[in-house]
């Protein structure tokens, strides 16, 4: 009788499970001056920032071992502000001291430009667009480059003129090619809200504003202890909200805007807890959010008076607690 015999080959020994890949957001980066693929950070110089007058551009820095930032910037950074804002009789980096800037497609190609908006002093509540060359520098502003924003385009039914801004890209679902923005405006007198400004189809052209009912992360009214800082990964647009007197940190992911068609919106959102007692007063001149690592989680960076910067790489979001924050060394800007 034939035996029918079974060869039993040798279990093999386990293998180590292989380590995640990262996961690359595809397609344009916010905040990515150059193309590279990778953040970069961008800060205003003049007094009590620690930097010379003018606009600083630090290049973000990619691992060689992932491919994506790992927070921190080339250094000594660029001072891409030296031919000022192309409309004043000095053309100069002074002419951004004091301002605050932003990056995004506010031209309507496919670079990052830079919106620069005045909260206080002479020149409060104005600002304009400067086109980006590209390379993370600015074209010259004066031959063509440059789109006003008045006075008139950004002011509340009380005429109050936004206290900062940020980037709302495309939050209320209308694509005009060109971002929206999202600013904090008020007085005592009425009180302070967010404010939601449209874009009209054309670089700086922004007008009228619908004032959004939504209270702060922890439900108060004092929207002018709250600092903005927006950045939009593949999964939406998200924006992280700071009180400096209380360090309350706050993530809101998945940002749309609704229209109630009466002057009025609300922003949509999920709501995280990032951190708390986070920078508990401590002054910032610049508070960039970005996805710093391409982890799907947005990021921060910070820069101080003293102008040095930092990255704060965040993971770990909860609906029941904080969230994990891993802040980088803080180096030297320029």
């Amino acid at each position: 009788m034939a035996l029918a015999l079974t060869a039993l080959a040798p279990a093999l020994p386990a293998q180590a499970a292989p380590k995640p890949t990262p996961t690359v957001t595809t397609g344009p980066v916010d905040k990515d001056l150059n193309g590279d693929g990778v953040p970069d950070l961008v800060a205003v110089g003049g007094p009590g920032t620690g930097l010379g007058s003018g606009v600083w551009s630090g290049l973000g820095v990619k691992s060689r071992k992932t491919g994506v930032g790992t927070g921190q910037v080339q250094t000594p950074a660029s001072n891409i502000g030296l031919r000022g804002t192309g409309v004043t009789e000095y053309n100069a980096p002074t002419d951004f001291d004091g301002a605050q800037v932003i990056t995004g497609r506010f031209t309507g190609v496919d670079r990052q430009d830079f919106l620069y908006y005045f909260p206080t002093g002479n020149s409060a509540g104005v600002g304009g667009v400067i086109r980006g060359a590209g390379d993370g520098t600015m074209n010259n502003p004066v031959s063509g480059n440059q789109f006003t924003i008045g006075y008139d385009n950004l002011i509340d039914a009380n005429g109050n003129s936004p206290l900062q801004l940020v980037n709302a890209f495309q939050a209320d679902g209308v694509d005009t090619g060109i971002p929206d923005l999202l600013g904090i405006a008020g007085d005592a007198t009425n009180g302070y809200r967010l404010g939601y400004h449209p874009n009209y189809f054309a670089p700086g052209l922004y007008y009228g504003v619908t004032g959004l009912t939504n209270p702060t992360p922890t439900g108060g009214t004092d929207w002018q202890n709250w600092s903005l800082a927006s950045t939009e990964t593949a999964s939406g647009i998200a924006l992280f909200l700071r009180n400096a007197g209380t360090g309350d940190l706050y993530l809101w992911t998945g940002v749309t805007m609704v229209d109630n068609g009466d002057g009025t919106g609300t922003l949509t959102h999920t709501q995280y807890q990032v951190a708390a007692n986070w920078n508990t007063g401590v002054a910032i001149t610049t508070l960039q959010a970005a996805d710093i690592n391409a982890d799907g989680t947005p990021d921060l960076w910070t820069v101080l008076p003293n102008g040095t910067y930092r990255a704060y790489l965040i993971s770990g979001l909860s609906n029941s607690g904080t969230a994990t924050v891993i802040a980088t060394r803080a180096q030297r800007l320029a």
